[in-house]
């Protein structure tokens, strides 16, 4: 029988012996993940602290790292991929045997995570071989581009289907309906869902699972408002308030009428590309201070979007060729998550990354399009999991072109070496190593180039090049072997998601911890420490780009480690993502 009132004391009693009964199967399953890693990747265990304070020095070789992976059983269930119903046109796929295109990763066995999310959207030519790798190497979630699902009916159990493009074009629907040029203020006496409904923006289609809306429009910021013709100067305070609240509402109704539209059209799972909590930043990161509660942009139309979708898809696409990319991705995705965590309803968030440099600045810059570090993009995508998110997009547009193949030799064009190699050409004898970056000054007939190496560390002299650089001759068929692919990186990418697929429970349900803000990483150049907590037990990763860039490894060191009084934590940090489990005792 059970009692039919509770004293407080028997509650309270119960309670906690509930919250206990709750608890301790993760702490269970931790340590059951813990043990089958340990069992698969020889030599790997949780580091024990000590129950007194001290500095505890950690070395690299006990860390888990990519290495350690390959060959590896990384999916107690592996995702198998059937035998296509017709073979693939060859303008759709590639030529490479399998397991030797470059965005292949070695070794690496065929996994899929049961607690993340992450959606692989490379659209374009010659893609289908790579989507279908993709579906068997971390990804769940597919843009199958010029595909229909019913069409990938040898696809693994469990992948689902994305539909994403640019549904509705604001300026050209503003001009449409005779609407001035930003004038959102204008809107919201307008029937917006229902007249997107009657020009059949949005159509049902049963085969897809997400709907992603690339709408990127332009809005004026305050100040910018203030100075239109058409903004009402001559109002008193309370008219010109109420004029901007309208002009924002009326934004946030450009990204929330879509939403609601393809929701009456039967979509679910709906996000939003162009839009994000935390509008991303570069130059200033550093210095970004902000409070959900006061943050201008989030109250006056920021929440109303958040509301409307199901998954958030900020941008952390990287501009520069720099060592600051990834805390630079990391601090942007901190930001975002703080907007999202003072929300009573915590909405998914996969952010999106993109494998080549978007490039910076109004000139052709050298690093524009190049394809970003390998080392960087490993880094980035494992941290990912680190930071509170419910997994990632990959984007990338090959178009019509091939981005397995090394790009096409002419003047004017800067490639990126992919394997080292040596050359000498009129008493000049270099060695072009990995990451060098050539620019292609002519190609004769007969096939020989003419290329110089450009100053990577010196972006800002003459489009990187300097007059005194020599200038080497070589035949193009010699060259290209030696030359980066675009979707070189990807590879890296499924190495990322890899190295953190046997700790993911861990990942999924522990705490974030921050103990280096990545704005003071970005700031500083400083290597990359990342934790998330889970009862005892630690996942740390480490990583420092400037070994990338030829500087010596480094070292991180953590004082008063969890809050301990008196416990430091030195761990080593360089071009490898390096992934340490600490099981650390309760305070004494």
């Amino acid at each position: 029988m059970y009692p039919r009132r509770c004293c407080p004391v028997f509650l309270a009693c119960l309670i906690l012996n509930v919250g206990i009964v709750f608890a301790q199967p993760d702490v269970h399953r931790a340590e059951t993940t813990l043990a089958t890693l340990r069992a698969r990747v020889k030599g790997f265990e949780a580091i024990r602290i000590p129950q007194e304070v001290g500095t505890v020095k950690v070395s690299a070789d006990r860390s888990l790292t990519i290495e350690k992976l390959r060959g590896v059983q990384l999916d107690d269930h592996p995702p198998k991929l059937g035998k296509p119903v017709k073979p693939y046109p060859a303008n759709m796929t590639d030529d490479y045997p399998p397991g030797k295109a470059p965005y292949v990763a070695r070794g690496i066995q065929p996994f899929r995570f049961r607690y993340f999310n992450n959606e692989f959207s490379y659209g374009g030519w010659h893609n289908w071989a790579m989507q279908d790798y993709a579906i068997t190497h971390g990804f769940n979630v597919v843009y199958p581009y010029n595909r229909k699902p019913m069409d990938w009916s040898h696809a693994p159990k469990g992948t689902k289907w994305l539909r994403w493009g640019g549904f509705v074009d604001w300026p050209k629907w503003l001009k449409k309906h005779d609407i001035g040029a930003l004038r959102y203020d204008k809107l919201l006496d307008m029937d917006i869902v229902q007249m997107l409904e009657n020009e059949h923006v949005f159509k049902p289609n049963p085969g897809y699972d997400q709907l992603m809306i690339d709408m990127e429009h332009p809005r004026l910021a305050p100040e910018k408002l203030r100075q239109q013709p058409w903004y009402p100067r001559a109002g008193d305070e309370t008219e010109r308030r109420t004029f901007e609240k309208t002009y924002y509402e009326g934004y946030a109704l450009t990204y929330t009428a879509p939403i609601r539209a393809a929701r009456q059209m039967g979509w679910k799972n709906i996000s939003v590309y162009g839009w994000e909590p935390f509008l991303r930043t570069y130059w200033g990161l550093e210095n970004v201070r902000l409070d959900p509660a006061t943050d201008w942009a989030w109250n006056a139309f920021g929440r109303r979007i958040y509301q409307a979708v199901d998954i958030l898809n900020p941008s952390v696409y990287c501009f520069y060729w720099t060592p600051n990319n990834v805390a630079y991705t990391l601090a942007n995705i901190d930001l975002n998550m703080k907007l999202v965590e003072a929300m009573p309803n915590r909405k998914p968030v996969r952010p999106y990354y993109w494998t080549l440099l978007h490039g910076g600045g109004g000139e052709k810059r050298w690093w524009t399009n190049q394809p970003m570090v390998n080392e960087d993009v490993r880094a980035m995508t494992a941290c990912c999991f680190f930071a509170g998110c419910d997994g990632l997009v990959l984007w990338n547009w090959s178009g019509t072109g091939n981005h397995h193949r090394p790009p096409t030799l002419k003047p004017g064009v800067d490639v990126m070496v992919g394997r080292g190699f040596e050359w000498k050409t009129g008493g000049h004898p270099a060695v072009f190593k990995r990451y060098d970056v050539l620019h292609i000054v002519e190609v004769a007939p007969a096939g020989n180039v003419t290329f110089r190496r450009i100053e990577k560390d010196n972006p800002r002299g003459k489009y990187g090049l300097t007059d005194d650089k020599p200038i080497y001759t070589m035949p193009r068929d010699e060259l290209r072997p030696h030359l980066r692919s675009d979707s070189d990186p990807v590879s890296a990418m499924v190495e990322g998601l890899a190295l953190v697929k046997p700790l993911e429970y861990l990942l999924r349900h522990g705490e974030v911890k921050v103990d280096m803000p990545a704005r003071k990483q970005f700031a500083e150049t400083l290597p990359i420490i990342r934790r998330v907590k889970l009862g005892p037990y630690h996942v740390i990763a480490t990583y420092d780009p400037l070994c990338v860039h030829g500087g010596p490894p480094r070292r991180i060191v953590v004082t008063n480690f969890d809050g301990r009084k008196g416990l430091t934590l030195d761990l080593p940090a360089d071009a490898e993502t390096r992934i340490f489990v600490l099981r650390v005792p309760p305070d004494p």
